[in-house]
């Protein structure tokens, strides 16, 4: 994927700051395609704020970014005049947080002016599926690889959503001390995970033994330190992890289950709902799953190890 052509903002700055965002989705493992379009949102947003005058980055404040929105929600589409759906608005948005959370993890600034501001999701684009626990079991007894497992463990056992599965790396999982760590989040929160001991033994058969043979005689620099691979050894997106997940619910064999519309942010909400069962607070589910700021010490005060064992051994 070579340097993109699409640059076409005026400042010298901006330039340089569109090549550096460029070169960290391709870090990410974001697909030329995929990086073209949000390459396309990014030069749209840089261009307004030199429309107004603002020719540092310095200067964006929560103010600036909601007066973006405003602008970006009223504006026609190119495409056919008609309003821009709530889907496109929204990922407009999404860059614009990914931009800042790229500077904020460079040094560049020092806080995230989106942290604070809240842009609507698209309504009834989020999958809903929930799996009961018999389900979930019939998944893991499917499984025929420790990577297969591995996964599972991640989206149900950790409840990851899928944008942190693929940005998870091997230092974010510290199997001695049974916790994972989620660095950015949606709405860049960070949150520690407590780890069961089933999911420390999946995620540890996987990267021991599994993951060792991808890195084999591999140059795979830009992906390194991601924890998991594809076949040809690059960190897995989203359509690869939703693939194994197809193909572990083909081998239930469960017609119930094949039918139903399973993504991997299904088992997020399935771990949500089972831990709602066993009688888990609220509050305590909702800092599981990374819906307010928690610090490393707290997480053991909310979801233990020991409920979550229940679940997943």
């Amino acid at each position: 994927m070579g340097r993109p052509s699409n640059i076409i903002v005026v400042s010298e700055d901006y330039r340089k700051l569109a090549e550096q965002f460029f070169t960290y989705q391709k870090r990410l493992g974001y697909t030329r395609k995929s990086n073209k379009a949000r390459f396309n949102y990014l030069n749209e947003f840089l261009e307004w704020l030199e429309r107004q005058g603002l020719l540092s980055i310095a200067q964006i404040q929560a103010p600036e970014i909601n007066r973006y929105y405003s602008y970006i929600s009223s504006r026609p589409s190119k495409k056919d005049g008609g309003a821009l759906s709530q889907k496109t608005t929204h990922s407009h948005m999404r860059i614009i947080r990914d931009l800042f959370e790229m500077l904020l993890r460079s040094g560049q600034i020092q806080t995230n002016p989106c942290s604070t501001l809240n842009f609507p999701y698209p309504k009834g684009s989020e999958e809903r599926t929930v799996l009961d626990q018999d389900e979930i079991k019939q998944l893991y007894q499917a499984t025929e690889t420790a990577q297969e497992r591995a996964i599972l463990s991640l989206a149900y056992g950790c409840g990851l959503r899928v944008g942190e599965l693929v940005k998870c790396n091997v230092e974010d999982i510290r199997l001695r001390e049974k916790i994972l760590i989620v660095p950015e989040g949606k709405g860049n929160k960070r949150r520690v995970v407590p780890l069961s001991n089933g999911v420390v033994n999946d995620l540890a058969n996987y990267f021991y033994n599994e993951r060792d043979e991808l890195t084999k005689g591999r140059d795979y620099k830009l992906n390194q330190n991601s924890f998991m691979l594809h076949s040809r050894g690059g960190r897995m997106r989203t359509h690869t992890y939703n693939k194994y997940l197809k193909a572990i619910i083909e081998r239930t064999g469960n017609e119930a289950i094949k039918e139903k519309q399973i993504t991997i942010h299904s088992l997020r909400h399935s771990i949500a709902t089972h831990l709602l069962e066993q009688g888990i607070a609220v509050e305590q589910v909702r800092m599981f799953l990374g819906h307010s700021q928690l610090e490393t010490t707290q997480i053991y005060t909310h979801i233990s190890k020991e409920q979550l064992k229940e679940l997943i051994k």
